[in-house]
């Protein structure tokens, strides 16, 4: 059972971009920080877009920042990237179908898309989602270490893996890769016990019903 999406995660772009030499990147949602910075010896050039401009313009790592809405048409021209990344950003997509379309769009023939989403199909993400936000704000700043200004409304959208393959293969992007990540335990990292607790909990389900989701599409 694989625990740490960050080691499926990096897998799949290691598998990305050995296909794409000089890769010229699209961190979609960057936030204020992005883990595309660990693969700068491949990236030519890393454009971020976000819609939250003051953390876009914090994020010291990128080439270029870009104000945008992923819900919206992108201000990129068409086969423009070899590589569209989306770090936990689908789960806030208000049109994910069309987000995927846009990615779609900006890619060169060739290139990738690799993401990682939560998993709505989990029964604990589905809890989670019933509970008061305070509560789980300070679940996520107690066990993950999350800080509140980077905590968005979520509407799971296309966050189960059906929904998820659908929505892609209806903008033309096809799975290469789809991992399904037991990370459950990080909302307990800082509770002496919980983690293990979680972990324990999360080996019984199908993987399929696991938190997140790690995926590649072409």
């Amino acid at each position: 059972m694989e625990t740490e999406h960050v080691r499926a995660e990096r897998r799949l772009l290691d598998q990305a971009l050995a296909t794409t030499g000089g890769c010229v990147a699209l961190d979609a949602g960057c936030g204020h920080r992005t883990r595309l910075r660990n693969y700068r010896d491949r990236i030519s050039r890393l454009v971020g877009v976000d819609v939250d401009e003051d953390a876009g313009r914090r994020n010291q790592h990128l080439d270029e920042y870009v104000v945008a809405d992923l819900d919206g048409r992108l201000p990129f021209d068409d086969d423009t990237f070899d590589l569209v990344y989306a770090n936990f950003v689908v789960e806030h997509l208000s049109a994910p179908e069309a987000a995927f379309g846009e990615w779609r769009r900006v890619l060169r023939p060739g290139g990738w898309v690799v993401l990682v989403t939560t998993n709505r199909a989990s029964p604990f993400m589905a809890l989670a989602e019933r509970l008061p936000d305070r509560v789980r704000l300070g679940v996520k700043r107690r066990g993950a270490g999350v800080e509140e200004r980077d905590v968005y409304p979520t509407r799971y959208l296309a966050n189960t893996p059906e929904k998820l393959l659908a929505a892609a293969a209806r903008a033309g992007l096809h799975p290469v890769s789809v991992e399904y990540v037991a990370t459950l335990h990080r909302y307990g990292a800082r509770v002496p016990g919980a983690g293990r607790l979680l972990r324990g909990l999360e080996r019984t389900l199908p993987p399929r019903r696991r938190s997140t989701i790690v995926a590649s599409f072409r």
